[in-house]
């Protein structure tokens, strides 16, 4: 599991509020496009139009337009928004020279060296560097040392090294921040489970769950476990609540068909089955699901 990618923290969020922090103009994009044919050195021009591309999911073409902004605006603002993208991108190596760069020309009192560390942590993560993303982790650390998101980075690498009890020891340092980190709670889960404590791993997973309830790693592990021991009624409910609260995931999807199926709920598994297909068609599984929902004669 990559709780990284999960905790996170740190993605396009954050990129919409670097590039919304620079002061521009309120204009349409193809105002902004032509208004870079005729000045294409007007880098508050292109910010924002790398914000609306960023906004609308563009990030190949942010990215395009952030990299000629930086060729002409060389500051921590611009090489930070530029590696963001990248990151999100997983061009991890540009993003790592950039954010190195960021953090070469920062300066001293910028609020976002934090997040711009935790990021290059996060980074080296991806790129299994983990003594470098330690190290990254511990600068975020130094300027911010309650961030209970922090802790479930720091989590997330000791899981990285296979070293359950310094995992444990973030994650519960992260509860203690802040007791509504779900992400923490699925970390801690994960701990307990490798130490051998099943019942207090699956209540803590529980808990992840009820504070929030569209937690994906948290309901994967959710059916992982707990078919594993038994509860396969509880699953059924809680796999249940979780597409009823807007949640969607084939696997999961198709794991409450298929428990719908072993209790007799025909009717609920063929419109699951009818839900994967409309989304997938060519989903292996759900063919299979399918075909074997015709040959009971009960689609």
């Amino acid at each position: 599991m990559n709780l990284e990618n999960q905790s996170g923290d740190y993605g396009r969020t954050q990129l919409k509020s670097n590039l919304n922090s620079i002061s521009r103009p309120q204009l349409e994009r193809d105002d902004l496009y032509l208004i870079l044919q005729i000045t294409p050195h007007d880098s508050v021009i292109a910010m924002e139009l790398a914000r609306q591309l960023s906004t609308s999911g563009q990030l190949e073409e942010a990215s395009k337009v952030l990299g000629a902004v930086v060729k002409m605006d060389y500051r921590f603002e611009t090489l930070f928004a530029l590696g963001q993208a990248e990151y999100e991108l997983q061009q991890d190596e540009q993003a790592l020279d950039h954010l190195h760069q960021a953090s070469m020309v920062a300066p001293e009192d910028s609020s976002d060296l934090f997040e711009l560390y935790k990021l290059m942590g996060n980074v080296f993560v991806r790129l299994r560097s983990f003594e470098l993303a330690e190290d990254s982790y511990n600068r975020a650390h130094r300027i911010d040392p309650d961030s209970d998101v922090l802790q479930v980075n720091l989590g997330a690498l000791a899981i990285q090294r296979q070293d359950w009890d310094s995992s444990l020891f973030h994650f519960r340092k992260a509860v203690e921040s802040s007791r509504a980190n779900d992400k923490a709670w699925v970390g801690l889960a994960i701990g307990h489970r490798m130490k051998g404590d099943l019942d207090l791993a699956w209540g803590n997973l529980l808990t992840a769950i009820e504070l929030n309830p569209l937690n994906d790693s948290a309901m994967n592990l959710i059916v992982d476990w707990g078919l594993g021991l038994g509860k396969e009624t509880e699953v059924h409910g809680l796999v249940r609540n979780y597409l009823c609260e807007g949640g969607w995931s084939e696997s999961l999807s198709l794991v409450f068909a298929a428990l719908c199926m072993r209790r007799g709920e025909v009717a609920i598994a063929k419109l699951e089955v009818e839900r994967v297909l409309a989304v997938n068609p060519k989903h292996e599984n759900a063919l299979q699901m399918a075909l074997q929902l015709r040959s009971r004669g009960q689609v």
